[in-house]
């Protein structure tokens, strides 16, 4: 079974950029860097870029690139309950995220790849795109 969600093709970042994932300058967030202990990843830690939107925490992991979907999600003003059903009725999605659970509340959540947080966004965040732009750049406007 393929998930409509994974079949959609996107444009690679910008390579000119350095590092593959960065936070893109936005004139309307402050994106600092955070060093969370956790003992859910082999790291010890997760280093984020993290900025916060709506009473959320909006996070992308320095090192891979995987996006704090609990954080857009809730910014869009759904509840947890929800992202579990969203989740759970994409079943392609279940080996490509991560759930943190316990430790530090900032991170716990649901995690996902770069690519697959771009393109769930692009189908429920366009209330919320401009707010993105440090995730995903100017293709944000594109959401």
């Amino acid at each position: 079974m393929s998930s409509a969600l994974l079949q959609d093709s996107l444009p690679p970042p910008p390579s000119t950029l350095g590092p593959r994932f960065r936070p893109y300058a936005s004139p309307n967030h402050q994106v600092t860097k955070g060093r969370y202990i956790t003992s859910n990843d082999p790291r010890g830690y997760i280093p984020v870029y993290e900025y916060p939107l709506n009473g959320q925490w909006i996070m992308m992991d320095i090192d891979d690139g995987y996006i704090l979907w609990t954080g857009i999600w809730k910014a869009l003003g759904n509840s947890k309950a929800d992202i579990v059903k969203m989740i759970d009725s994409q079943p392609d999605l279940a080996p490509l995220i991560r759930r943190v659970r316990g430790g530090y509340l900032k991170i716990q959540g649901t995690w996902m790849p770069y690519e697959v947080a771009l393109r769930l966004a692009r189908r429920v965040a366009w209330p919320i795109r401009d707010d993105l732009i440090p995730l995903f750049g100017q293709v944000a406007h594109l959401l």
